[in-house]
């Protein structure tokens, strides 16, 4: 049992609930979140839940609190952390209402309507909330090159990375597609030694 889960999840979920108090309409005013930067391996050892599917639908709204949220439910094709389930239903926090208004969190990733992605997800919050792992390095979207070889794109683009050890920062790396069946093996080999400890 990795017993820094849950301080580094409390820590993740204040960052979160600090950055919700940013209320944007203009996504162009929105600056890059900062977060560690972190290899597939800390991705998936981190996560309560690691699913890859295609996203069947998307709802913005705002809960009790009046915060905006959004409900993503998941056709999932792999499970390879949590209860393996067809199809899957989690929230995110931030999101854009149907009137143009609403949340914008800096470094969250988004997920489109029809978009395939594995999705490295803390657990649940108390308030029914998950976070990306590492907030834009926790979603890398599934595509197929022109011979038909499944790749993931890992695109951070609007996140700064700090270095584990150093602490310095640096812009997140271009775009790069990674060998999907070499991250399922990272993924897999991460769980695996996360479980036997």
């Amino acid at each position: 049992m990795n017993l820094h889960r849950p301080v580094a999840l409390s820590c993740g979920l204040l960052a979160i609930a600090a950055l919700l108090a940013l209320r944007l309409t203009r996504p162009s005013s929105l600056e890059a979140g900062t977060a560690v930067r972190l290899e597939i391996e800390q991705l998936a050892q981190r996560s309560e839940l690691v699913v890859e599917g295609r996203v069947l639908s998307t709802r913005a709204f705002r809960d009790a609190r009046g915060d905006v949220r959004t409900e993503f439910l998941l056709s999932v094709d792999a499970t390879y952390a949590g209860e393996p389930l067809g199809t899957r239903r989690f929230e995110l926090p931030g999101g854009v209402l149907a009137d143009g208004s609403g949340t914008l969190i800096a470094g969250m990733p988004t997920l489109a309507l029809g978009e395939d992605a594995l999705l490295f997800l803390t657990g649940e919050s108390a308030s029914g909330l998950r976070v990306p792992v590492g907030l834009a390095q926790g979603k890398l979207r599934l595509v197929r090159d022109a011979a038909g070889r499944l790749g993931l794109l890992r695109d951070a683009a609007e996140l700064t990375l700090l270095d584990p050890v150093s602490g310095a920062s640096a812009p997140s790396p271009a775009p790069a597609i990674l060998d999907h069946a070499d991250v399922v093996r990272r993924v897999r080999s991460a769980r695996a030694r996360g479980e036997a400890r």
